[in-house]
C-alpha cells in the first residue's frame, strides 16, 4: 500500500539535491563563458545536459544565473510555500471544527468524521478528499497511531529496557506460527510453537509445537514448564484471548504468580521472546528445509534436541559470555517448586459448562459420559483432561460432586432393569 504521508527528512534531502544541482549548473555556465562561449550558447548547452538526473528549460537557467550573480547560493534555494501546512480546500473555521471533533471522538474513523462534518454543514460535500483530511491530522498529531501512543503512555507495562537479576523472577510467553508439515498424500498440518522464556537467563523452560493455538495447548505447555523449571514470580504475556483467560488467571492465583499483560500495540516490550522466536526460525526451522519433519511428534523431538543440546549450551551475546543454561544455574538460588499439597494436574484440567441430560449423560468432545443421576437437568462445570480423557470431573458450585465415566451403551443394555430405566411395553 502506498504511503500518503511525506517524510520531512526525505523532503529535505530532495530539496538539498535540487539546490546543489542548480548550483552545479550555474557554475558550469560560468566556466563555459570563461572558455569563450557566449552566455546564450552556454545556457543552451546546459539545457540539454541532465542536472541531478533531470533537465531544465533555458528560461530556468537564465533566472538561476542572474539570481546567483546577484545574491549567491542563497538565491538558488527552493522557496518554501507560504501555504505549506494549510489545507486549501478547507476554511480555517472548518479546520478548527475538524480538529475539535477529532479530539472529542478519537475512536471515529476519518470517513465517519467527514460525513458528520458534511451533515452539519461545516464542510461542503465533495469539496475535500479523505487523504487531505488524513494529511491535515498527521500534521497536527491527530492521526490514529500518534493518538494511540499518547494514550498508551498512561497505561501499565514496561516502556524501558529491563532485565531481572535472578532466574524465575519473570517468564515471558507467546506463540508463533510454525512450519507446515506434509506427509505424502495425506493432508498437510499447520503447527504453532508455544513457549516460555526466562527473562534473566533466556532459557526456555518449555516450548512445544501444537496443531492449534488455543487455551488447552497453552496450559499443557505451561504445566510442562512448571514441572521442568519451578514456579516463576511473574508471568508476562500479551493481550491475546488465551493469555487473558480466566483459567490462566486462576492458575496464577493458585500458584502465587503475578500475571502481567503487555500494553496493547507494544509487542516490542516482549522483545526477548520475539528475538528467541527469530532464533528458532533462523536456526532450527532452517534445517527443516533439508530434512523436513512429517509429523508433530517428529518435529517436537528434533526441536527439543536442538533446544537442550545446542541453544541452552550456546554462549548468548546478551549474557556476558554465558550460555542460558549456565546463567540459569548460577542465578537459581531462590527457585520455588510447586507445593506438594497442590494438585497440579487438577489445576490444569480443561474446564467447560454442560447441562446434564435426562439420561444423566453429557457430551464432551464428541464423547458421551455418564454423571451421577441426581444431576439430571442441572448445569455443571466439567473439568477434564483434554488429551486422554483419563480424568473427567463434575463440579457444582465449586464443589467436586464426582467423576464422569465414559458411557458404555452396550454394557448398559445388559444391566437393564426397572430401577434405573423405564422398560418399553
Amino acid at each position: 500500500m502506498k504511503n500518503n504521508t511525506e517524510d520531512p527528512a526525505d523532503s529535505n534531502r530532495l530539496a538539498k539535491d535540487i539546490e546543489l544541482a542548480r548550483y552545479d549548473a550555474v557554475r558550469w555556465i560560468e566556466e563555459a563563458i570563461k572558455s569563450g562561449l557566449p552566455l546564450y550558447r552556454a545556457i543552451q548547452n546546459a539545457a540539454v545536459r541532465p542536472w541531478g538526473g533531470k533537465t531544465y528549460s533555458v528560461p530556468s537557467f537564465e533566472r538561476w544565473y542572474y539570481a546567483y550573480r546577484k545574491n549567491g547560493f542563497d538565491a538558488l534555494r527552493l522557496n518554501e510555500r507560504t501555504d505549506k501546512g494549510a489545507t486549501k480546500a478547507l476554511s480555517p473555521e472548518a479546520c478548527e471544527a475538524l480538529a475539535k471533533c477529532r479530539k472529542e471522538h478519537p475512536e471515529l474513523n476519518i470517513t465517519s468524521l467527514v460525513r458528520q462534518m458534511e451533515t452539519t454543514g461545516v464542510i461542503t460535500p465533495g469539496s475535500v478528499s479523505i487523504s487531505s483530511i488524513y494529511r491535515y491530522f498527521m500534521r497536527l498529531g491527530l492521526d490514529k497511531r500518534t493518538m494511540r501512543n499518547i494514550q498508551n503512555n498512561t497505561t501499565s507495562g514496561p516502556t524501558k529496557a529491563f532485565e531481572f537479576a535472578f532466574s524465575n523472577q519473570l517468564w515471558m510467553t507467546d506463540s508463533m506460527t510454525g512450519p507446515f508439515l506434509r506427509n505424502g498424500k495425506e493432508p498437510g498440518q499447520k503447527t504453532f510453537l508455544l513457549a516460555f522464556i526466562d527473562d534473566c537467563s533466556r532459557l526456555c523452560p518449555h516450548g512445544q509445537y501444537y496443531p492449534a493455538e488455543n487455551l488447552e495447548y497453552l496450559l499443557d505447555c505451561f504445566k510442562h514448564a512448571l514441572r521442568s523449571r519451578g514456579v516463576p514470580e511473574k508471568l508476562y504475556t500479551d493481550n491475546g484471548k488465551i493469555f487473558t483467560s480466566r483459567h490462566v488467571q486462576t492458575i496464577c492465583a493458585a500458584l502465587n504468580i503475578k500475571l502481567i499483560h503487555a500494553k496493547p500495540y507494544h509487542a516490542w516490550s516482549k522483545g526477548k521472546i520475539e528475538r528467541w522466536f527469530l532464533t528458532v526460525q533462523r536456526d532450527f526451522e532452517q534445517r527443516l528445509v533439508f530434512q523436513p519433519a512429517t509429523t508433530i511428534e517428529e518435529l517436537n523431538s528434533r526441536f527439543w534436541q536442538w533446544l537442550n543440546a545446542e541453544y541452552h549450551l550456546r554462549v548468548h551475546g546478551a549474557l556476558d559470555g554465558h550460555s542460558p543454561s549456565n546463567r540459569w544455574s548460577e542465578r537459581a538460588g531462590g527457585l520455588r517448586l510447586v507445593d506438594d499439597d497442590i494438585d497440579l494436574n487438577g489445576l490444569f484440567l480443561a474446564r467447560t459448562t454442560r447441562r446434564v441430560r435426562l439420561d444423566a449423560t453429557i457430551s464432551l468432545e464428541s464423547k458421551i459420559f455418564e454423571t451421577p443421576v441426581a444431576l439430571r437437568g442441572r448445569d455443571v462445570e466439567v473439568r477434564y483432561d483434554p488429551f486422554a480423557f483419563a480424568r473427567v470431573e463434575i463440579w457444582l458450585n465449586d464443589k467436586l460432586i464426582g467423576k464422569a465415566t465414559l458411557c458404555d451403551k452396550y454394557l448398559n443394555s445388559r444391566t437393564f432393569d426397572k430401577e434405573n430405566y423405564e422398560k418399553p411395553e
